[in-house]
C-alpha cells in the first residue's frame, strides 16, 4: 500500500506544526508505553525483543564534554517525543479510527508489524539517551504532553518523514560535536543511529511515492532548530525539566506559500517583538552539505508584532530538493555553515520539504 501525498499536502502538515494546543491539564508528563520513560527489566527485555536488538552493553565512557551532555539531553527531548508520536499512531490503526483504516487487512497487518519495530527501537534510543545521562549524574530528561496535527495515515506518515528528516540533520552536529569534544565511543554510536534513521525514512518516503533515497549528501542543521522545532508539538508548560535542557528556542516561523520544485516567491510570516522596522532581516536557507543561501527579506505587512514577509526561494539555481530549513536572520552573512546560521536566527525553523 502506498500513499501519494503532494507537495503541498505535505507542507500543509509541516504549517500547521503551531496549531493551538488540545486542551490538557499543564501538570505532567505523557504517560509513555512498556514503563517509559523508567521501564523494568521485564518491560525492557520485551522492547528489546520487538525492536529486533538490544541496548549496547559495553560501559560508559569514563568522561563527557559539556556540550556532549547537552548533545544527550537533546537526543532523549527528541526521543521522548517520537515515542508518544508512535505509539499514538499505532493505537489509532489498532482502534479502526477515522482515517486510519485500511481496506486491505495484509497490509494493516504489514503496516503495524513495521511500526511497533520502529516504536521499540525509538524507545531504545529515548533509555540509552537517559542512562547516559544518569551515568554522568546528571538527570534525566522527563516526557511532555504532545500533539500532534494529523488527521490521518497520511499525514501522519507525511509528518514522520519531516521530523525524520530533521533528526538525521541534527544527528550530524551531534556527532561532530561529540568528535569535537573527543567523546568518540558516543560519536560512533550516534552514526549508527543515523543509519537506523535513514532506514526508516526510507519507507516513509516510499509510502508517499517518493524515492526512498531523498539527496546525496543530506541536509544539515543545528541542535537548536531541532529543540525549537519539537516544541511545536509539545503542549505548553508540560515538560518537567525542559528548561534543564539549555538550548534556544526561536520565535515560530509559517510559511503560508507551499513551496514547489521551481524558484518563486514565498511567503512568510513570524514575530518580531524588537518592532525595529529599520533594521533588515534576511531569509537563510539550508539545503544539503551547501553553504546557507541568504535571500532578501521583503516585509509586505506588520501588524503589532506579526510581520509578514516574502523571499525568493531559489530552487532552480541550487536544486534544493529534500529539505531546506529557513529562517529568519538578523544578518545577510555570508555564513560557513548552519551552526553560524543558528547563532543569528530570529525566527525558524521553517521546514520545506521538495521531491
Amino acid at each position: 500500500m502506498r500513499f501519494f501525498l503532494s507537495t503541498i499536502a505535505l507542507m500543509s502538515v509541516v504549517s500547521s506544526l503551531i496549531a493551538a494546543p488540545t486542551a490538557r491539564a499543564p501538570d505532567a508528563g505523557e504517560e509513555l508505553p512498556d514503563g517509559l520513560p523508567y521501564p523494568g527489566p521485564g518491560e525492557l527485555k520485551v522492547i528489546e525483543q520487538n525492536a529486533h536488538g538490544t541496548l549496547p552493553n559495553g560501559p560508559a565512557p569514563p568522561v563527557i564534554s559539556n556540550r556532549g551532555i547537552l548533545n544527550l539531553k537533546l537526543i532523549a527531548f527528541n526521543e521522548l517525543f517520537e515515542v508518544a508520536f508512535f505509539s499514538e499512531l499505532i493505537a489509532n490503526i489498532t482502534e479502526n479510527v477515522e482515517g486510519y483504516r485500511f481496506t486491505d487487512d495484509d497490509d494493516r497487518t504489514e503496516t503495524l508489524s513495521w511500526l511497533k519495530v520502529i516504536l521499540a527501537q525509538e524507545e531504545l534510543h529515548a533509555i540509552r539517551a537517559n542512562n547516559a545521562l544518569s551515568s554522568f549524574g546528571v538527570k534525566p530528561i522527563e516526557p511532555c504532553h504532545y500533539k500532534f496535527p494529523v488527521q490521518d495515515f497520511d499525514s501522519a506518515i507525511a509528518l514522520a518523514m519531516t521530523f525524520t528528516d530533521v533528526v538525521l540533520g541534527t544527528l550530524q552536529d551531534v556527532v561532530e560535536t561529540f568528535a569535537i569534544g573527543k567523546d568518540v565511543d558516543l560519536a560512533r554510536e550516534i552514526a549508527s543511529v543515523i543509519g537506523q534513521e535513514g532506514e526508516q525514512q526510507g519507507w516513509f518516503r516510499v509510502m508517499q511515492g517518493k524515492v526512498p533515497s531523498e539527496l546525496p549528501f543530506l541536509t544539515t542543521s543545528d541542535i537548536n532548530f531541532a529543540f525549537t522545532a519539537i516544541q511545536s508539538f509539545v503542549v505548553p508548560g508540560t515538560c518537567p525539566n525542559i528548561l534543564e535542557i539549555g538550548l534556544r528556542t526561536y520565535e515560530t516561523l509559517n510559511i503560508i506559500t507551499p513551496p514547489v520544485a521551481q524558484s518563486k516567491n514565498l511567503t512568510f510570516s513570524f514575530s518580531d517583538t524588537r518592532n525595529e522596522t529599520s533594521h533588515p532581516l534576511w531569509m537563510t536557507y539550508i539545503n544539503q552539505q551547501n553553504l546557507p543561501i541568504v535571500e532578501p527579506l521583503r516585509v509586505v505587512s506588520r501588524e503589532g508584532d506579526l510581520v509578514k514577509a516574502e523571499a525568493l526561494f531559489p530552487y532552480d539555481d541550487n536544486e534544493m530538493n529534500g529539505l531546506t530549513i529557513a529562517t529568519v536572520t538578523f544578518s545577510e552573512g555570508p555564513f560557513g555553515d548552519a551552526n553560524a546560521v543558528a547563532k543569528w536566527t530570529l525566527a525558524g525553523p521553517g521546514l520545506i520539504v521538495v521531491n
